[in-house]
Formats: structure tokens, sequence, C-alpha cells
């Protein structure tokens, strides 16, 4: 598997990264973890995820049986001071010995060649008589291609084996009888995912933006307010207007002169 490359402190311990430590770096760790208070709280978590990778024991150093007996089954000794009556602890970190071992968590922790030599223990079933869900969790970290050919054709020169390992993949051989299967598997690149982090220069854009919209609601508002008072000020005006329209008509009936005929000039 794929050593530390960064130390981790415990509350950075994840079910991914775990995988990455071996029973050195885990002692250290603990070491680290327990001279600040807030450990025993969270001891419960921390557990939680040791656990399903490493063995942990503790013991009384002087006990020279039981540490014999715990280093014949390939556990780590370690002093650990203040543990009670146990002056030391024995970390064993599980192996995978079973290609149904691989999870999501722990597969992109290891090597091709390791993974090779899980399917090549796998009762010979090869890369197509593995479980599709096993498949899926190599594939996630691994390129892998598989041929079925004549041995004569596999092993041309050139041909397809010659090809794959100047790309970079390992290769496993499965004798199927005149005939070859071939594995092949290569690492992928690790992305890392990037998470979106507000930056000043970018809130006080959407500050702006959000004042902008403000202003411009604002403006809308006015507008609307000047053309609902300019339709009033309309009606008004014709009703105004109108009122002088019937007044006109009234001025005017008064204002016919009216002539008065003499009843000599009737006759």
């Amino acid at each position: 598997m794929k050593g530390l490359t960064k130390r981790i402190t415990l509350d950075e311990l994840t079910k991914g990264n775990i995988w990455t430590l071996n029973e050195s770096d885990l002692n250290q760790m603990l070491i680290e973890g327990k001279k600040h208070e807030e450990y025993i709280e969270n001891e419960a978590h921390y557990m939680n995820i040791i656990r399903p990778v490493f063995d942990i024991v503790y013991l009384n150093r002087d006990d020279e049986k039981k540490v014999a007996a715990l280093e014949a089954q390939h556990y780590e000794v370690f002093s650990a001071p203040n543990e009670g009556e146990n002056n030391a602890i024995a970390i064993r970190k599980r192996q995978i010995k079973k290609i149904t071992d691989l999870t999501l968590e722990n597969i992109h922790h290891f090597e091709p060649y390791e993974v090779l030599e899980l399917i090549e223990k796998n009762l010979g079933t090869g890369w197509k008589g593995l479980p599709l869900a096993i498949q899926d969790i190599i594939e996630s970290a691994f390129y892998v291609d598989c041929s079925v050919l004549p041995a004569y054709a596999m092993h041309r020169a050139g041909g397809v084996i010659d090809r794959r390992k100047a790309d970079g993949y390992e290769v496993l051989e499965l004798t199927r009888g005149g005939w070859i299967e071939a594995i092949f598997i290569k690492a992928k690149p690790r992305i890392e995912k990037v998470r979106y982090e507000p930056t000043a220069s970018s809130e006080d854009n959407y500050d702006k933006d959000e004042e902008d919209n403000d202003e411009d609601d604002d403006s809308d508002d006015m507008d609307d307010l000047k053309d609902d008072m300019d339709d009033n000020t309309e009606d008004e005006d014709n009703e105004l207007d109108g009122e002088i329209e019937e007044d006109a008509k009234f001025e005017d009936i008064d204002n016919i002169d009216v002539v008065d005929i003499d009843e000599d000039d009737e006759e």
C-alpha cells in the first residue's frame, strides 16, 4: 500500500486517510492526541474510524509471554504510559487478504501490483469473473483493461502486452488452456476536489450587485409611481376640461343677444 506522505492528527482522521497510516504512525498520533482535553470526549469517534483498520490491545509490557504471543501475530508493541495497570499498547494493521476486502475508502491506497495479487488469489476468476461492485471499486482508482488471446499472439513482439507495458500498465497473466487472459492495471491520477470559498472581491461584487438590484427596484418603483401620478393628473385634466366645456355651453346661451320685436314691425 501507498505510504504516509503527510502527518495527520486525530481530528483530521477519516475512513479514507486512516489507510495511509502504519502501526508506528498510529501510535504517535494517539500519544499526541491524548495530550488534549477533548480526547476523552471524542475517543469513541476516533475508535470507530481506527478499529476497522487496526487491531489494538493494551497490556503490561512485563508480561513477556503475552508480548511474545502478540508479536508472533504480527503486532507491534509500544510503550503507553498512563493506561491504568497497562503500560504498553500492541497495534496491528489488518491485512487485505481478499478481493472482497477492497472498499472505496481503501482502494486509493493500493499499488497496481497489489490489486493484481488480490485478483490472482481470487480462485482464478480473473477480471471478468469479479462481481461488478468490486470492478467498480477498482475502476474508481485504476484504469483497467482485459484481453484474452492465444499465447503466441499475446507475447508477439510489439503486441498488446508490450504496448500496455510501454504505457505504464502492470500486467497479470492467467492461463486459460492455450489462451491467456491478460489483466492490465494503471493508477488513475488523483483529482483533488476544489471547494468554492468566496473571496473578499467576490463578496464585494455580490454586495454591489445586490445594491444595484435594489437601486433598479427603487428606480422602477419611482417610475411606476410617476406613471400613476401622470395618469391621475391626466384624468383630472380631462374631468376639468369636461366641466369647462359644459360651463362654456351655458355661457354661450347666456351670451345670446335677445332682440325685442316691436308690435309695429309685426304688422
